[in-house]
């Protein structure tokens, strides 16, 4: 059967950030990265696919491609352009996609160039990873990355200490900085950020647990994992935020606090591998994980079969 292609969503310039925190103001569905084999050896497009159909037809608008979700860390580069153009391909005038770039330098320059020519919308430059970054260097690595892509709007994920109220004055000077997403659970260094510089588009990073209180701090939006697999809760949630009633966003919270506590065990290490294994259950595309991430505890995988029966979720 032939597909229907819809024309592209027209460009939004870095240049203006009204219209980008409108976009942003949304729930950012950072997709997992489905792989084929026991060892996790190449990329399932055909499963990305479907998974992605699901989500748009369950109304997503906002799609990170290599994210971490998305196993950023475990992608080559050549791997990130193809699930962008997957990502690119199935929404197509149906919703935006941001593409995740980051490590060294001239790296992050040259993958963002090529996820920009194969049709994302935006990137998203994951935090740097080197031990003895400080606030200078990090500042210098976004500028740097800035004036290597002139044009393109960047979305900053904060994952580190390093950033001050100061530094986030000059990242504000930086026109293509349409975003920042917050990955620390930190809401009132957050609430200074967004004293700081209003004019940038701050969006919780912390998934649903998070977003009341980053909510109250000014975050226009977040970013879910658990949209994978429940896109309709989160949609809720948002839509609830949006129209300023706590009271069904927190019993949205609570219906989710489960999963995202099962996400949380060891210390964050069963993140990924809950999401996957709970699209897997739903009949989705999840599949294993590539070293170093490793697969749910058995005990786990039980826990995940009651969590979603009782949030009632199937594809």
């Amino acid at each position: 059967m032939a597909t229907t292609v819809l024309p592209a969503a027209t460009p939004t310039p870095a240049s203006d950030r009204r219209a980008w925190a409108a976009v942003l103001a949304d729930v950012a569905v950072v997709t997992v990265t489905p792989f084929t084999g026991v060892r996790a050896r190449a990329v399932d497009h055909d499963g990305m696919a479907r998974n992605l159909a699901y989500l748009l037809d369950s109304g997503v608008r906002l799609l990170v491609a290599g994210g971490n979700t998305g196993e950023f860390a475990a992608l080559a580069p050549d791997e990130v352009m193809a699930v962008v153009r997957t990502h690119v391909r199935a929404a197509r005038g149906r919703a935006r996609v941001i593409a995740g770039i980051g490590y060294r330098l001239e790296e992050a320059v040259a993958l963002g160039r090529a996820c920009i020519e194969a049709g994302a919308d935006a990137l998203m430059v994951h935090h740097p990873i080197h031990p003895y970054a400080g606030q200078s260097g990090v500042l210098a690595y976004y500028e740097a990355i800035a004036a290597g892509l002139p044009g393109v709007p960047l979305i900053l994920y904060v994952r580190g200490p390093q950033l001050a109220p100061e530094g986030v004055r000059r990242l504000a000077a930086v026109d293509s900085v349409v975003g920042v997403k917050m990955g620390q659970a930190d809401v009132e260094r957050f609430a200074a950020f967004v004293d700081t510089a209003p004019e940038i588009a701050w969006v919780c990073g912390l998934a649903e647990t998070w977003a009341v209180p980053f909510r109250r701090a000014g975050a226009i939006g977040f970013t879910s994992g658990l949209a994978n697999v429940a896109p309709r809760l989160s949609l809720d949630l948002h839509a609830a935020l949006q129209a300023g009633d706590e009271t069904a966003a927190l019993a949205i919270v609570d219906r989710v606090r489960p999963f995202e506590a099962l996400r949380a065990s060891r210390a964050d290490t069963a993140n990924v591998a809950a999401v996957k294994a709970a699209l897997d259950l739903a009949g989705l595309a999840g599949g294993p994980s590539r070293p170093p991430l490793g697969p749910l505890e058995p005990d786990e995988h039980g826990r995940l079969i009651g969590i979603l029966r009782d949030m009632e979720v199937t594809a």
